[in-house]
């Protein structure tokens, strides 16, 4: 058979040939080339009716193609429905739907913030959906938008907080990442070209827990270990300091075997967070690298 297509670009055909002359089994053939082409079609060949997105726009942007219209409502929410119909659907939140979700669901934090790396203004709004499967905890979503409503990066954090890790500069963006078991870490963000980076290293070929109210065999005190900034090596730059204690729920016997309770007066009782069977001081120090500009694990602490 004739080949129709060379590197996928259509070679055209003289006009001359009359095309009902041709036997029926050559003009079905062309008909199913013909098919064949218009449905492998490359994207860019295709027309879009999407507006246009500006050059600097972020990936979750560009894919959205919209601009999220309420933050020229800033300081005011008129309509928290439509509100929140329109930050799903800009920023493409994954929500569980229910009644309990419909009720409960609310905007709990509309700001107009600074960021560590940027002389613009952002947006930060929570989004806070109610309820939904433990794998979706903890049921809320950070966003953060350019001045003109253009997503820049979604978070689903436990907790936000703006944070000045050097003195005198604008705050760096910090949110919890917890399970709905109560494991989980930090993330710090700078602006880095438009864009949200997590600067902290600590998820780093091993993800550092920092977060840990999970009561299996042991559990941290404070439940998130206290964060500090300070110059710990020295140069001039403050650095990442996590504090706190290990409650360990368990002993174990010489042979080597875990148990979580022990006798007393002939009965047993479990280890808890309020009677552990060891307390182990916890200390993580994370230091700023001039270079890469990030917080980096000063030795390989214990993984998750």
């Amino acid at each position: 058979m004739f080949a129709l297509y060379e590197n996928r670009v259509p070679v055209k055909l003289k006009s001359t040939i009359n095309i009902m002359s041709l036997p029926k089994w050559l003009l079905y053939t062309g008909l199913i080339f013909t098919a064949l082409s218009c449905s492998d079609k490359k994207p860019d060949t295709l027309k879009s009716s999407a507006p246009p997105v500006a050059a600097h726009a972020t990936p979750l942007a560009r894919k959205a193609h919209k601009t999220f219209k309420y933050v020229n409502d800033y300081p005011a929410i008129k309509d928290s429905l439509a509100f929140m119909n329109e930050l799903r659907a800009v920023c493409q939140l994954r929500v569980h739907d229910s009644p309990v979700q419909a009720k409960g669901q609310k905007i709990t934090a509309f700001k107009k913030i600074k960021l560590y790396g940027s002389d613009k203004d952002y947006f930060l709004i929570e989004y806070n959906w109610a309820a939904g499967d433990m794998a979706s905890y903890p049921w809320q979503y950070q966003v953060v938008l350019s001045a003109n409503g253009i997503p820049i990066k979604v978070i689903a954090g436990e907790r936000f907080e703006l944070v000045e890790i050097f003195s005198g500069q604008k705050p760096f963006l910090l949110a919890t990442i917890v399970t709905s078991f109560g494991n989980g870490g930090h993330r710090i963000y700078k602006v880095t070209a438009d864009s949200l980076e997590n600067v902290y290293e600590g998820y780093y070929d091993y993800d550092v827990r920092t977060v840990d109210r999970h009561e299996d065999l042991d559990a941290f005190e404070p439940e998130e270990l206290n964060i500090s900034f300070k110059d710990y090596n020295k140069d001039g730059l403050n650095d990442i300091i996590f504090s706190g204690e290990k409650l360990l729920l368990y002993e174990t016997t010489p042979d080597g075997l875990k148990y979580d309770t022990r006798v007393i007066n002939g009965k047993s009782v479990p280890f808890t967070p309020d009677d552990p069977a060891k307390r182990i001081p916890v200390k993580y120090i994370f230091l700023y690298d001039k270079t890469t500009r990030h917080f980096k694990a000063r030795e390989k602490y214990p993984a998750y």
